[in-house]
């Protein structure tokens, strides 16, 4: 039960819903008049129209909706197989600002490109040629409602809140089923962050490591910072109080202490030093 009133008390969900208009519709006729050309079934291929034909403002949209979900993919921590994330009360007020932040940039988005959609459908008739049908295109007010942010933080339900009104045998079935669920998805928290750990470690460990012609191989300047930014990360959501992931957090960290992507290509010594402290550390939490 500790580990239940732990997370309880010191995380929450958050449920984010994200809905965006792709603007494609499935071209039936051209559908059929490939397979036809092709001789194959009708259900072999089909043509779907761009009504947008990849406009600006709806990339600028869609961009901002993708950039928000990887956002929360990289911050949060899975819950539920609906969507739902978790995050350490700690990360509340922070993630909340950002959350709100990058809402009014998505809703001031969206704004722009409903003011410039009447103009964009005159466009695509020429863009689109004899596949423009204006009958496709939603109005105004439709349009405008199929984007949205939507989001609510919810409390961590504890592993024996369960109430249910049913026979004692048939309760205490269901508590039971809740408590191995529970504790599947707590074990899923705590898998995401080792595995988000080890990942960065790997990926480092394997850059700083020769090619087969005793080359030195090339990485990214994000290589450094990636691990950095999954050490900040797990500062605050270690929501399990997991003392050995704690443990391996500050060794990467210290490993990391000062060094830059620069300092990596320039010295072999940095390099070497680094990619050793690294290897212990793979080592000694037999990641």
């Amino acid at each position: 039960m500790t580990t239940a009133i732990s997370l309880a008390t010191s995380a929450m969900i958050c449920e984010i819903n994200i809905s965006c208009w792709a603007a494609k519709k499935l071209a039936r006729k051209e559908s059929d008049e490939l397979t036809q050309a092709k001789s194959a079934s009708k259900r072999a291929a089909s043509v779907h129209k761009n009504l947008l034909a990849d406009d600006a403002h709806l990339l600028k949209v869609n961009k901002a909706a993708a950039d928000l979900r990887n956002w929360v993919a990289k911050t949060t921590l899975p819950w539920a197989d609906s969507g739902a994330r978790i995050i350490s009360t700690a990360q509340f007020m922070g993630f909340k600002a950002e959350l709100d932040r990058r809402k009014q940039e998505f809703d001031t988005l969206v704004y722009d490109f409903v003011q410039m959609y009447p103009t964009l459908i005159s466009a695509q008739a020429f863009k689109l040629g004899s596949m423009f049908d204006r009958s496709e295109y939603p109005s105004d007010v439709e349009v405008a409602s199929k984007f949205g942010i939507r989001y609510t933080f919810l409390p961590v339900p504890e592993a024996g809140d369960f109430r249910v009104d049913v026979a004692s045998d048939i309760e205490t079935y269901l508590r039971e089923e809740y408590s191995k669920e529970y504790d599947r998805r707590v074990a899923s928290v705590s898998e995401d962050l080792w595995g988000r750990l080890k990942q960065v470690l790997d990926k480092m460990q394997d850059r700083l490591s020769t090619n087969d012609d005793g080359d030195n191989k090339v990485f990214r300047g994000s290589l450094v910072e990636n691990a950095l930014d999954v050490c900040e990360l797990l500062k605050v959501a270690n929501v399990m109080g997991d003392a050995r992931l704690e443990d391996a957090r500050k060794a990467t960290a210290l490993a990391l202490q000062g060094v830059t992507a620069e300092d990596l290509r320039r010295s072999e010594v940095v390099r070497y030093d680094v990619k050793s402290q690294v290897s212990d550390i793979l080592d000694k939490f037999a990641f």
